[in-house]
């Protein structure tokens, strides 16, 4: 019987954080459902257009982390 697979395995799936016994039923199932296979690929797709992303804070920001951080003392 193959187990239904929701869009979290397939971002599991996709960043290598599943078993290999999910991983051959993933597999399986990707080899028969064209849906979940579609799934896949717009999940792939949305996470190489979020790697090309760079962010960056403005210095003043990074300025006040710093500061707050040098300046903590614990309790």
């Amino acid at each position: 019987m193959i187990k239904p697979f929701t869009e979290d395995d397939l971002v599991r799936f996709i960043y290598d954080e599943i078993n290999e016994n999910e991983r051959l039923d993933l597999n399986e199932s990707l080899q028969s459902n064209i849906h979940l296979r579609a799934s896949l690929e717009q999940i792939n797709k949305a996470k190489s257009l979020l790697e090309g992303f760079i962010l960056k804070a403005p210095k003043d920001v990074i300025s006040r982390i710093l500061y707050a951080s040098k300046n903590f003392h614990s309790a």
